[in-house]
């Protein structure tokens, strides 16, 4: 249930009915190439919050659309948050949450420079809201070998995947919003040891690194590898969801 499409007695009744966890995805709006749109991490995080919401009881909260991205200056239509900002909406959100029967809260990314300030937010949420039960998931963690054996069904290198704008977010957008991704601009960019190549885009911006800002090679991409990509990653969430579920249930 989404809740921005609900009425606030619906919503309660949601509430009063045990559906007390809600879903907070995070994107961003800064550059995947020439070839995708500012919002990609916006729709997929989006995305993947809709395809949790069919396999459990959960609100989805509206998705916050601008990350911490400055990675990505020098590039235009670059929109970002410090640090502390984005935390501290992320907290803001959250205790409006608890105050109308929420009682666990899962923040889910889809951005990785988000990462600085959803560990400043779990720190004070736990500090201010001890009562609400918070999770934040590592993607790579929970996600990545999923999605590196759908690659490596098909003999896609880890370096045509990429870490931003590659075939891995090209076909996933492919999937979900066909008529936003513009194939004929798409490029390899970036494509040596990706070690490396995140050492230095964290260190001095992705234009350091690549002129086009891509890091993959999003010319191998196509849609029904993105849907199972999504599939994939879903899958490992919903698992790891219900495992915490159980375990924050109220006593």
């Amino acid at each position: 249930m989404k809740l921005a499409e609900l009425t606030w007695p619906m919503v309660a009744q949601a509430v009063a009915a045990g559906v007390t966890t809600v879903i907070l995805p995070l994107g961003a709006t800064e550059q995947h190439g020439p070839h995708l749109p500012l919002g990609t991490d916006t729709q997929r995080a989006l995305a993947l919050a809709e395809r949790l919401a069919e396999q459990v009881p959960v609100l989805i909260a509206p998705v916050i659309p601008i990350g911490c991205s400055d990675e990505h200056s020098g590039f235009a239509g670059l929109l970002s948050l410090e640090a502390e900002t984005l935390a501290a909406v992320i907290v803001d959100c959250a205790r409006r949450m608890a105050a109308w029967g929420i009682q666990r809260l899962v923040v889910l990314s889809a951005h990785g420079g988000n990462g600085r300030a959803l560990a400043l937010a779990e720190t004070r949420l736990r500090q201010e809201l001890p009562a609400l039960a918070v999770w934040i998931p590592d993607a790579m963690k929970i996600c990545g070998d999923a999605v590196l054996a759908v690659a490596q069904q098909d003999g896609l290198p880890f370096t045509a995947l990429g870490l931003h704008a590659g075939e891995w977010e090209t076909s996933e957008l492919l999937c979900l919003c066909p008529q936003q991704v513009r194939m004929d601009q798409a490029a390899p960019g970036y494509t040596g040891d990706m070690d490396a190549g995140l050492a230095q885009l964290v260190a001095s911006g992705t234009r350091s690194l690549t002129a086009t800002g891509v890091v993959g090679d999003p010319g191998l991409s196509n849609a029904d590898r993105g849907e199972r990509y999504l599939a994939a990653q879903t899958a490992c969430y919903a698992t790891a969801l219900k495992q915490w579920l159980i375990q924050t249930e109220p006593n």
